[in-house]
């Protein structure tokens, strides 16, 4: 192995931990939504151009009123030492139609799509309006460790709850990074899946098993507010979730 291959070895874990929340720039990020998007929806399970990892369009029957539709995918990459690209993990964005018409639609309805991607109340308005949603994360790198997801997701989300709430109960943050126990292995192709409930409830799983839950509706908004707030995981998705949105209220 050349020196600076085991060098970045050595340091990858800590650099994840230091690099990887930090925001899109545009020109600059490594993080990319999937370029070819349908136009209002995807009609076949997509897959993530960077990873080659697909996402299922629906999570349910598709038939189902409370069928979980794809509205988003995208990357989170990082560099190391300026010598190698990391694609560490693909994401999509799922939320349910029936609850996005019922919440959104009396707002949003007449609203043209290309208005709604560049109206900040319209994003405001998914975050505040407790809509069912989920964001399933696939695990791309192998040297991905449990600690640094925790890690990662604790700084965010404590920087983002402050913005959001700064007399919230931080004590959520504590016992949302407590299900992240080291015993837990995340090779890639692990799904990881972050879903908000419309009481308010922020519940992990993952490869479809249930490792904990939280009851703070600021805890929720702050999750979600890292893939549709400001400064996000990556700007392209967030517009594509907008447009994908739109699309769905107009669905009748």
């Amino acid at each position: 192995m050349m020196l600076a291959e085991s060098i970045a070895s050595r340091n990858i874990d800590s650099d994840i931990r230091r690099l990887v929340d930090q925001p899109y720039v545009e020109g600059k990020g490594l993080s990319y939504a999937c370029p070819s998007v349908p136009s209002t929806i995807f009609q076949e399970d997509p897959i993530e151009p960077k990873t080659g990892i697909k996402f299922p369009a629906f999570l349910e029957d598709d038939s189902s009123p409370s069928a979980a539709v794809l509205v988003g995918i995208g990357f989170k990459g990082m560099r190391v030492m300026r010598i190698k690209n990391l694609n560490l993990y693909a994401f999509g964005l799922y939320m349910q139609p029936t609850s996005i018409r019922e919440k959104l639609g009396p707002k949003y309805g007449s609203f043209p799509t290309d208005k709604l991607m560049e109206n900040p109340d319209f994003y405001s308005d998914l975050l505040r309006e407790n809509l069912d949603m989920r964001v399933r994360l696939v695990v791309n790198y192998n040297g991905l460790s449990v600690g640094a997801v925790r890690d990662v997701f604790e700084k965010s989300l404590g920087l983002r709850l402050q913005k959001i709430n700064p007399n919230t109960d931080f004590h959520c943050l504590k016992t949302f990074g407590s299900h992240f126990t080291e015993d837990i292995a995340i090779p890639s192709g692990t799904k990881i899946d972050f879903c908000q409930t419309s009481d308010g409830k922020l519940i992990t799983e993952i490869d479809g098993k249930q490792i904990g839950a939280v009851q703070s509706k600021d805890l929720c908004k702050a999750f979600f507010d890292m893939y549709i707030g400001d400064s996000p995981v990556s700007l392209e998705a967030k517009k594509v979730v907008a447009q994908n949105v739109a699309g769905l209220i107009g669905r009748r």
